[in-house]
């Protein structure tokens, strides 16, 4: 026998050995191992299914908050509507009431225009009036009359 073969009949007894004393030891080993593989693939599913069900929810969120802006650009776009329309109608009721407000100081300056002018030109009349019986009426009696007429005339006018 060449050393060849002697060294090749004692590495398969060796194996052999191994094989039947390290088979269950070899055994647990690659069942361990592959135990946690199979965790570990189960812990890859878990935490994708987990993942999944996350982005589901985000998206569902995304597309609550979408919604939600929507209306509520809606809803200031419909109330700017509203304030301006309320805007306007104030707009338009203090200008008509300034309006009137105006109209009346026109009429009260008016009306005070008139009494000064009629306050005027019955001073005037009253003026020329003294004047006309002062020169015609001369003496006592003439002035006794004046004076009377004088008294008279502004209850008349009134």
């Amino acid at each position: 026998m060449t050393p060849s073969i002697v060294v090749a009949i004692s590495l398969v007894i060796f194996l052999a050995l191994v094989w039947w004393k390290g088979r269950g030891a070899i055994l647990d080993m690659l069942d361990k191992r592959s135990d946690g593989i199979r965790h570990q693939l189960d812990e890859a599913r878990r935490l994708r299914e987990e993942a999944e069900a996350m982005y589901a929810d985000i998206a569902k969120k995304q597309q609550e908050a979408a919604a939600t802006a929507a209306s509520m650009i809606e809803e200031a776009k419909a109330q700017a509507v509203r304030i301006e329309r309320d805007s306007q109608a104030a707009l338009q009721a203090t200008i008509a009431r300034r309006r009137e407000q105006a109209l009346e100081k026109i009429g009260q300056a008016e009306s005070e225009a008139i009494r000064e002018v009629r306050a005027k030109a019955i001073d005037v009349a009253i003026e020329a009036t003294r004047r006309v019986l002062t020169a015609q009426m001369a003496g006592a009696q003439g002035q006794a009359a004046v004076d009377a007429a004088i008294e008279e005339l502004p209850r008349r006018l009134n």
